[in-house]
């Protein structure tokens, strides 16, 4: 087990970096890598879209995405909010949901249009700037120009690799893709461009990282893995065992990439009685497919993060069988809950979970894996309820505040001379990791 020590001396807020955190709509692991730099007096902005208590987004509820953005562990003058982009783009979603063009999606004005507005913000005394995929190619420019380093998240993995294994299921399913699966070649360029201009990338789990290795701008960068926490401190354990049918859950898009079509597939070989499968999430799969397999599970449509946890509490066993994911933060959810988790390689379950004890990790893209776990599951229902147990003890051991700490740990050494040039400025003490 990992355990982080928490000291830092009074010394370290006296010679403390200046380090800007970009993302536009502050997703969890934004949120907290902000606060990992805030904690130790590194955080010089925390740029992001618009937050709860701003009058625009009051004025926007009747707009999609609305999101719950307070970060109130974060002071208000180290929060910086963009709201143009946002705005646009929610209201675009609203009107032409397709997208901007066949090409351009909102999602790419929202991290487009971000970018532009931090890049003409920053500073030019910072030391650091760390941006996320789609979102860093200007910002990352500028920080040059300042001389700072520019540290680069990837969430996913490397779009190729990303690519080829959507493209590998399109070969077992496809009539569920009419195309190959391809990045527009400007997506592309600029995800290589942003890859370039990094002097550090972080990753969430080995899968991501591995698939850096499809990259040649990151042949020459250090890649620090950096597994998100789980939130424990949010999310309680459930107190017994669930009743009724025999019951697993997926939450998720529900799509090829995330192996649904696998989790489908399997479920129907296993025919079980007194049994059923959830699905919760937008819809990514054809009409076809979904009338033709509906007698198989139950929809349950996208459901606000408070409604899934709550369903959590339910289910026996959550199945999250994706082809290529950098984490899947609902795997973290749902073992905080104290439920057992069925994953693939190919997600962050190998950095939280050990096979067959809190759940599984079995290879992405089979069938048969999938089949012996979860008829194992339903025969054995009376075991499963300890290994929720020990998945929310797993849990317990790696939270975000252990992820915050062993990032500050990992990155510190990149943020000093060792790419400007200049005198130390890194903390004479840092947060440690050590082995229990």
């Amino acid at each position: 087990m990992i355990v982080a020590q928490t000291a830092v001396d009074e010394d370290t807020r006296t010679r403390a970096l200046k380090v800007v955190v970009s993302h536009p709509h502050g997703n969890p692991n934004s949120y907290h890598a902000a606060l990992a730099f805030c904690e130790i007096g590194w955080l010089d902005q925390f740029e992001t879209g618009i937050l709860n208590d701003s009058a625009a987004l009051r004025m926007l509820r009747h707009l999609p995405s609305s999101r719950n953005r307070t970060f109130e562990e974060i002071p208000q003058a180290r929060k910086k909010t963009h709201r143009i982009f946002e705005v646009l783009s929610r209201a675009g979603r609203k009107v032409k949901p397709g997208g901007l063009t066949s090409e351009i999606n909102w999602y790419d004005v929202l991290f487009s249009g971000h970018d532009f507005q931090v890049s003409g913000s920053l500073g030019s005394d910072l030391d650091a700037v760390f941006a996320y995929e789609d979102g860093a190619r200007r910002t990352f420019g500028a920080a040059k120009r300042a001389g700072a380093t520019t540290v680069y998240e990837l969430p996913l993995g490397y779009y190729k690799a990303v690519g080829r294994e959507i493209n590998r299921g399109r070969k077992v399913w496809p009539g569920l893709q009419r195309v190959p699966y391809s990045e527009p070649r400007w997506k592309q360029e600029r995800k290589d461009a942003e890859l370039e201009l990094a002097d550090v990338i972080v990753v969430a789990s080995n899968w991501a990282r591995d698939s850096l290795s499809l990259s040649d701008p990151a042949s020459s960068k250090p890649i620090v893995t950096v597994p998100y926490g789980t939130p424990t401190d949010e999310i309680p354990s459930r107190v017994q065992s669930p009743r009724g049918p025999f019951t697993v859950l997926f939450a998720g898009q529900i799509g090829l990439r995330k192996g649904v079509p696998y989790l489908i597939d399997a479920w129907e070989k296993l025919s079980l009685s007194d049994a059923r499968l959830w699905l919760a999430g937008s819809m990514n799969l054809p009409r076809a497919y979904m009338s033709e397999h509906a007698a198989s599970f139950e929809y349950l449509d996208a459901l606000p993060r408070k409604e899934l946890i709550k369903l959590m509490a339910e289910v026996d066993l959550f199945v999250f069988p994706s082809l290529a994911e950098g984490f899947g933060l609902v795997i973290g959810e749902a073992m905080a809950r104290g439920v057992p988790v069925l994953t693939t390689t190919n997600t962050g379950g190998p950095q939280l979970i050990t096979d067959g004890k809190e759940g599984w990790c079995v290879q992405a893209h089979e069938v048969e894996p999938l089949i012996e776990r979860i008829e194992w599951a339903y025969q054995n229902r009376d075991q499963l309820y300890a290994m929720g147990q020990s998945a929310r003890q797993r849990a317990e051991q790696w939270t975000w505040a252990d992820y915050r700490r062993r990032l500050i740990a990992e990155l510190s050494p990149h943020l000093g001379s060792a790419f400007r040039g200049t005198g130390p400025k890194i903390p004479a003490q840092i947060p440690k990791l050590r082995h229990k």
